[in-house]
């Protein structure tokens, strides 16, 4: 690798990191909702909270911004430097949607993210992961139980479907890393029987009561 590969794989990062560091969540609900989704609900700043608190649109937009932001930086990156600079791309937008520099380094639990990653690679990927998220949920009622379900599969299905790259499955294990590791205060909840089963709430309660 020449020393501009590198810089291009260094730039690849900076730039993930930073497009990962505007997290949806909190811009949708501090600055448009004026009500900061990171002192609501279950405090995390990701699409599953901000639908919890504050309906299907905001989560929605939520979901699709970030999906969104690592889609755009995977291009980026491998536009700078090939397929490893997609993955380093990734990897760090990863990092910047859980620990982001724009908001006190408390961001959301990467799950969204993860989702963006696996369209990006293959929409039937997306679409497999997504469907154990549907059932585990329907099964369980419980956000963090379906979205750690459907992420622990990813390489599982990747496997199943073949032909994807050495740094792709380095991307799904990251992947599946960070969510688990940002999932951990759950894993916790769901070994004492804590954890709360999700629930939407009505958009004239949300401004006035947490469960």
């Amino acid at each position: 690798m020449s020393i501009i590969d590198i810089l291009l794989h260094i730039a690849a990062a900076v730039l993930g990191y930073v497009i990962g560091s505007v997290n949806a969540a909190v811009i949708i609900t501090k600055y448009i909702l004026k009500s900061d989704v990171r002192e609501r609900g279950s405090k995390n700043a990701g699409a599953a909270n901000v639908t919890r608190v504050f309906g299907p649109v905001a989560g929605g937009c939520t979901l699709l911004l970030d999906m969104a932001k690592v889609m755009l930086v995977m291009w980026l990156g491998g536009v700078m430097a090939g397929e490893t600079g997609t993955a380093t791309a990734a990897i760090a937008c990863l990092t910047g949607h859980c620990f982001p520099i724009f908001f006190g380094f408390k961001g959301g639990k990467a799950v969204a993210v993860t989702a963006g990653i696996g369209l990006y690679m293959d929409w039937r990927l997306f679409l497999i992961c997504i469907g154990i998220y549907l059932l585990a949920f329907l099964i369980k009622k419980t956000a963090s139980i379906a979205s750690l379900s459907g992420v622990t599969f990813m390489p599982v299905t990747m496997l199943i479907l073949g032909g994807f790259s050495a740094s792709q499955y380095v991307v799904a294990i990251a992947a599946v890393a960070f969510v688990w590791i940002m999932h951990w205060p759950n894993l916790v909840r769901l070994a004492h029987h804590e954890e709360k089963a999700f629930a939407v709430k009505k958009a004239e309660n949300a401004a006035k009561t947490e469960k």
